[in-house]
């Protein structure tokens, strides 16, 4: 009989340590590629995309500030009042057009390490709530893979957006990159 892959474990076994991995190796590959785009593509909507690459970071940035703020709430207070998320609406109403997008992506993966430390020193406090106005009580757990999911979309879409805009030029494959 063969072992278990670890991955497996720790998908299953350990969700927390598993959504934290994460949570700090989407927001790292997010940042390399968009770091990879010059300001031109980055400002570009992509074929397929309703969004440019800068639209979706200042979405992730803003989110991330959103969620930062909801799970310190949660984790210091169990029941705490958390708010509805509402960064889309930032892109709706075209707030990042003329953002600086070296300067979203460096406050998205500022506010990412501060996530990824606040989650990993959070304890017992996982098993928290928060008391959200439509929604009712969500669990720690249930926010932080929400923020997981919204990641993978996010940096599906700007490797697509990547790839579309750089025809010919380097393909960036794979999570793990040197």
């Amino acid at each position: 009989m063969t072992a278990m892959p670890q991955y497996v474990v720790a998908q299953y076994g350990d969700r927390r340590r598993y959504l934290v991995k994460a949570l700090r190796e989407i927001g790292h590959r997010i940042t390399r590629l968009a770091s990879r785009m010059d300001d031109g593509d980055l400002a570009r909507v992509a074929p397929g995309e309703d969004w440019t690459v800068t639209e979706l970071i200042g979405f992730l940035r803003d989110s991330e500030r959103e969620d930062l703020a909801s799970l310190e709430a949660m984790l210091r207070v169990d029941g705490s009042r958390i708010g509805e998320r509402r960064a889309m609406a930032l892109v709706e109403d075209g707030a990042y057009r003329r953002a600086d997008p070296a300067d979203l992506l460096w406050d998205f993966a500022t506010l990412r390490d501060e996530t990824v430390w606040l989650l990993e020193s959070a304890g017992t406090s996982w098993n928290h709530v928060g008391m959200h106005p439509f929604r009712g009580e969500v669990p720690v757990m249930q926010w932080v893979q929400e923020m997981n999911e919204r990641d993978l979309d996010a940096m599906w879409r700007i490797q697509r957006a990547h790839d579309a805009l750089r025809p010919g030029r380097e393909q960036v494959t794979g999570l793990a990159e040197p």
